[in-house]
């Protein structure tokens, strides 16, 4: 029996969908939950800076493809909005959040507010 997830309406079989929170969902909506969504994270933070100052600061070129791309096109646009890199990449909500905690724990980008909007920006933006 195929179902749609309650959370991104993806049709899914039966026997292929998680509960989460008395909520049929896809695998992943299941797998994006379970990830820490927190890309200010002070503690997490800590851990980067204490390994960056042992092994030297990530260069772009060392992260993953999907990571570098989305960090090449923030820092070729200037600033983006996360609604303009889902759709340029075509990934879900969790992918982006997820890359996004990483390019922030390394200082490559940050969100900041401008106009009331958030934008994705290089860590460097000035603005």
């Amino acid at each position: 029996m195929r179902l749609k997830c309650k959370r991104c309406g993806a049709e899914v079989e039966d026997g292929d969908s998680y509960v989460l929170k008395d909520e049929r969902v896809c695998e992943d909506c299941y797998i994006d939950n379970a990830m820490p969504q927190h890309p200010c994270d002070p503690v997490a933070q800590s851990g980067v800076d204490k390994f960056s100052e042992t092994f030297g600061e990530v260069k772009p070129e060392e992260l993953l493809e999907e990571q570098r791309k989305v960090y090449e096109f923030i820092k070729e646009m200037g600033k983006v909005t996360p609604m303009e890199l889902l759709q340029n990449f075509g990934m879900r909500q969790g992918e982006l959040t997820q890359i996004f905690i990483v390019l922030r724990r390394f200082k490559l980008a940050k969100g900041t507010r401008i106009d009331g909007e958030t934008y994705c920006v290089p860590w460097d933006y000035q603005g």
